[in-house]
């Protein structure tokens, strides 16, 4: 009889069957790359992985041209409901609807960074078609362009901020001390306690008043999603008409509740002009079209397999998740609660209702992973 525990036989077969398999896996995987010419790496198979132009890739122009007025409607349509909504009394919309589509589009913007932008790029910077130097020695590119981008982007809101309340700052100096009373700053002191200051900025013992600061957030709102937004239009514009199908539906729902987001500080911040309202509604609606145009007329020279648009899509989309994940928690830590707060507290079935943002962030979230899961 053997004196030796079964507990310990049972790892000592597993540990032999992982490490014959793990042989094995890597026995069949092993080759040696062929050198053509320049020693490039398209028009090589690596590991069952063609790097040359899928012959039977089909991509319908025409249907690509409809994605972009299909987009463009989205965007115009999801960024103008709070507007209107706002200025129009026998449309309005009651205000509650309205925060809901707009902690929906938070939960849109952020699942759609992690699984519609972030996984591609991973894809695309991981495949065996890119060059030895992307893989060796250091794997976490997808990764490192994303954080760089939020760190950017953190880097921009800031400098703005910093710049444009200065600014502020050097015009309610000029002016009689009667009137700074008026003024969107407002002297403040640090040591005493501050009631109704969450959501503001406080630079150099002024105090930013909070409708200067919506003008603020929705200009940075605007510049972040509409950088991010031509890039995905371009990935739209050059992919195939399979990937088209998945890519349409999540990028038409991102469009859709990213501009409710967008509308929603846009109304806030209550601008002068209808006109400088629709002007900001048009940079948005049109930005992604125009990536998709821009990539319709460029699909036809490019190699989806090739190295070069690999890297390109990789690196696209990296940044592009990285300023959405930036966006995405800028208005779940700060506009989520504020609204909450606003709309929520002291109100008949409190509880309730601060249950339904909840449930539309998370619902979000949920119908892009759906999305990615089953389309």
């Amino acid at each position: 009889m053997s004196l030796v525990p079964p507990n310990f036989l049972t790892l000592n077969v597993c540990q032999d069957a992982f490490n014959n398999l793990f042989s094995l896996y890597f026995s069949e995987h092993d080759h040696d790359h062929e050198e053509d010419g320049g020693g490039g790496h398209e028009g090589h198979i690596h590991a069952g992985v063609s790097c040359e132009e899928d012959p039977d890739k089909q991509y319908s122009r025409p249907i690509h041209i409809a994605a972009i007025f299909i987009i463009l409607a989205c965007s115009i349509f999801g960024t103008v409901i709070p507007i209107v909504a706002t200025h129009v009394k026998k449309l309005r919309i009651p205000r509650y609807a309205i925060i809901v589509g707009k902690s929906i589009g938070i939960g849109v913007v952020l699942s759609c960074a992690l699984i519609h932008m972030l996984l591609p790029a991973v894809v695309a910077l991981g495949s065996d078609c890119l060059p030895d130097s992307w893989h060796e020695g250091y794997e976490a590119y997808p990764y490192l362009f994303a954080l760089l981008a939020g760190i950017v982007m953190q880097f921009i809101d800031f400098t703005v901020l910093q710049y444009l309340t200065h600014k502020e700052q050097k015009k309610s100096m000029s002016l009689d001390s009667s009137t700074k009373t008026d003024n969107s700053l407002k002297e403040v002191h640090t040591t005493g306690n501050v009631e109704n200051c969450h959501g503001s900025h406080v630079h150099g013992g002024l105090l930013m008043d909070p409708a200067a600061l919506k003008t603020i957030e929705a200009y940075l709102l605007e510049f972040g999603i509409t950088v991010h937004s031509v890039f995905i239009g371009l990935a739209v514009g050059v992919v195939d008409d399979k990937i088209l199908k998945a890519l349409l539906v999540a990028l038409a729902f991102h469009q859709f509740f990213e501009g409710v987001a967008l509308g929603s500080r846009i109304a806030d911040a209550k601008l002068t002009s209808h006109w400088h309202e629709a002007l900001l509604t048009a940079i948005f609606s049109f930005s992604a079209p125009v990536g998709i145009a821009i990539g319709v007329g460029v699909a036809s020279t490019l190699n989806v397999n090739g190295a070069t648009y690999l890297i390109v899509q990789g690196v696209f989309d990296s940044v592009c998740a990285g300023i959405l994940l930036y966006i995405g928690f800028s208005l779940m830590i700060k506009d989520f609660p504020e609204d909450m707060e606003q709309l929520c507290k002291g109100k008949k079935f409190e509880y309730l209702l601060r249950a339904g943002l909840f449930i539309g962030l998370w619902l979000g979230a949920a119908m892009m992973a759906f999305i990615g899961k089953y389309l």
